[in-house]
């Protein structure tokens, strides 16, 4: 068993080497805080870092200004979208209304003469039904009439009703 002044030694030893250790690293942290120091104390690093929080405060704000631009962007987009498309769908309207009364107006003539040759058809229509089933005793009654039209004036009228100028038909 080692004595007490070995263990003594042995322990001073150690406490030696750990001075020396914390004297080399109390040497090392003082020349870094000179370093730090010097860099703490130089102006141009300073002006730099000052700088750098400027340009990061006015970047904040320029993408909280982008930020809140879109926002009302986007606020804005769908009622123009809607308007757009409501210019667009009344302008369609009118479009098909002014065609519908254009069209209207102009076969309102065409329609009313239509709908008078219709009747003038459905009274042809008639005539010619009673004609060919007349008996012949009727046909010949009716071709008497066809051929002489007594008006009021008692003048025979002419043969062809279309020839309203009062001169024969030519055969």
């Amino acid at each position: 068993m080692p004595s007490a002044i070995d263990v003594f030694r042995e322990q001073r030893e150690a406490a030696e080497q750990l001075h020396g250790q914390l004297v080399e690293i109390s040497a090392v942290l003082g020349r870094l805080r000179e370093q730090v120091n010097a860099l703490a104390l130089n102006e141009d690093l300073r002006t730099v870092l000052r700088e750098e929080q400027d340009w990061l405060t006015r970047a904040q704000l320029a993408v909280s200004e982008v930020r809140s631009f879109r926002e009302q962007d986007m606020l804005r987009f769908w009622p123009a979208v809607l308007r757009r498309w409501a210019v667009a769908l009344v302008f369609a309207l009118a479009s098909a209304a002014a065609a519908g009364a254009g069209y209207s107006w102009w076969t309102k003539p065409y329609a009313a003469e239509l709908e008078i040759l219709r009747s003038r058809m459905e009274f042809a229509t008639f005539v010619e039904h009673r004609v060919l089933t007349m008996t012949p005793a009727e046909r010949r009654r009716f071709d008497a009439l066809m051929k002489w039209d007594v008006r009021k004036s008692g003048k025979p009228a002419p043969q062809n009703p279309g020839n309203h100028d009062g001169q024969k038909d030519e055969k």
